[in-house]
């Protein structure tokens, strides 16, 4: 991480439902989903990983209008403690960590919230070596099912087929709610598969139960993948990009995600993974470097810094206008 440049990725943010007595449960809006977030106190938004020697917590939040301002921190134990060095002058110090110190980091994430509310919401999000955007989404499901044990009444929903209890009151069933992040595709990925060789598609298909697949059920079914391949060399177009997306688009009922492998006109063999639903990949996820910072930037804060959020505000315009 430099101190005169960060680096940030675009998504769209939506927020899932689900339960475990009915299927087709009602998703609720990301402006929700805050307000939902908004009740657990600032102390309790974190998330212990990895047998408590990283912790993942939100020291500062700001919501103004339709623009919500997320510090996401990770203080990490188990890392080793840094070396600092003047080798011309052959001098070397180690700024030791205490026994219950962490070493810290901090991403910003900025939310765009969509003037339709059953629209996603565009997130731009800083870039952090070991405080990815899984964890982050991590961090915020966490916060999510805590603020259910707040206000439980928010995490039920009418039966639809408007049974009732034995009160006489509508029959209501519990709903688990869960952040989805879907990357922005870089102009990269569309140059590349338009102009590389596609050597196979996998349609993928995860089992939420798996099959036995012998007599005594050791061996047991988790997926099941269709492979595809092109007829590039009989038959080439231009426009493999748009061709393959919309395939993969319209099997989202019978596959969950596909992975594309192929070569690009440099030679380097990618495998890139797309979610079926709506065919956003997640890598080559669009980018966009911040520079020209008047001041050193820090690795951690604890409070959200106004000079970056500045820089990634600006990049919201283009993006809603």
């Amino acid at each position: 991480m430099k101190k005169t440049e960060r680096l940030v990725y675009y998504y769209d943010l939506s927020i899932s439902a689900k339960s475990r007595t009915f299927e087709a449960s009602k998703p609720i809006s990301v402006k929700k989903a805050f307000e939902l977030i908004q009740l657990v106190p600032l102390d309790k938004k974190t998330k212990e990983l990895s047998k408590g020697n990283e912790l993942i917590y939100v020291p500062d939040l700001e919501w103004t209008d339709d623009i919500i301002c997320i510090l996401i921190n990770k203080s990490d134990k188990g890392m080793s403690d840094p070396v600092f060095t003047i080798p011309k002058e052959n001098k070397r110090r180690t700024a030791e960590k205490q026994e219950k110190e962490g070493q810290d980091f901090s991403v910003h994430m900025v939310i765009k919230l969509p003037s339709n509310d059953i629209d996603s919401a565009l997130v731009i999000i800083e870039h952090c070596p070991g405080l990815s955007v899984s964890t982050v989404k991590r961090l915020l499901n966490q916060i999510i099912s805590d603020a259910k044990k707040i206000s439980p009444d928010d995490f039920k929903q009418m039966h639809p087929d408007g049974a009732i209890d034995n009160d006489g009151k509508p029959k209501k069933y519990s709903v688990t709610f869960k952040c989805e992040l879907n990357g922005h595709i870089s102009n990269e990925l569309k140059y590349d598969l338009d102009h590389g060789k596609v050597q196979s598609i996998e349609l993928i298909t995860d089992k939420e139960q798996y099959t036995s697949f012998d007599e005594e059920g050791y061996i047991q079914e988790k997926c099941k993948t269709l492979v595809l391949t092109l007829k590039d060399n009989e038959h080439p177009i231009l426009d493999k990009f748009n061709r393959i997306t919309n395939v993969i688009k319209q099997q989202k009922e019978d596959y969950s995600k596909a992975k594309v492998k192929f070569k690009t006109t440099t030679g380097i063999d990618r495998t890139v993974e797309i979610n079926t639903t709506d065919g956003l990949a997640q890598a080559y996820v669009k980018k966009e470097k911040l520079d020209g910072f008047e001041i050193d930037l820090k690795s951690s804060y604890d409070k959200l810094s106004k000079p970056i959020l500045d820089k990634i505000k600006e990049l919201l315009l283009p993006e809603t206008q």
